[in-house]
């Protein structure tokens, strides 16, 4: 079965595996690697990095994390939110965030000389977290934030905005909201 679904999208139209990628990915119950990607669609892992950005920009909700990709749900706003903490405090505002009922799906950094860094993190469980911070902790590494001094953003994804409007204000309340515009030098409304 493999074999033969390999042959025959490696000769298929791109749009034709795009359709089967998308079908895989609704059908797993965990996420899938590009390497499994590949594999099973007969094509090169680039393919499968192109195929995900061609169905990111038609509109699925395909999210990419460490452990590979899954189809995200499609409920809720996509919002960014700024922060500025040391690394001890991360779980303190994922915490927050997830009481809430919000997901988070990246971190990123402003780099003065790389500029934008960005990495999927996609926390929406406790159980998450622990997985996240051993993974960091495992590996013997540090947050993306520590290149920063602390500052980062996160794609995070809200069920409404009252849910986002409590999140900021006890993350303002803790210390760890960023309301510095740092790229006007600005500080950001207080609505934002």
């Amino acid at each position: 079965m493999v074999r033969t679904l390999r042959a025959s999208m490696a000769r298929g139209t791109s749009g034709e595996r795009r359709a089967e990628l998308l079908r895989i990915l609704n059908d797993a119950e965990s996420s899938v690697t590009g390497s499994e990607l590949s594999s099973l669609l007969g094509v090169s892992r680039q393919a499968i990095v192109n195929d995900i950005a061609i169905l990111r920009a038609s509109g699925q909700a395909i999210i990419g994390g460490p452990h590979g990709y899954r189809v995200g749900l499609v409920s809720g706003l996509i919002e960014v939110i700024h922060c500025n903490h040391p690394p001890e405090r991360g779980n303190e505002e994922w915490e927050i965030l997830l009481d809430r009922g919000i997901a988070v799906l990246d971190v990123g950094v402003d780099h003065s000389v790389f500029g934008e860094i960005r990495a999927p993190v996609v926390v929406e469980s406790r159980a998450d977290i622990d997985r996240h911070t051993a993974r960091i902790t495992e590996a013997g590494e540090a947050p993306l934030s520590v290149i920063t001094g602390g500052r980062h953003t996160h794609r995070v994804r809200v069920p409404n905005l009252d849910a986002l409007d409590a999140a900021k204000r006890e993350l303002r309340e803790r210390g760890i909201l960023d309301e510095h515009d740092v790229t006007s030098g600005r500080r950001r409304s207080r609505s934002s």
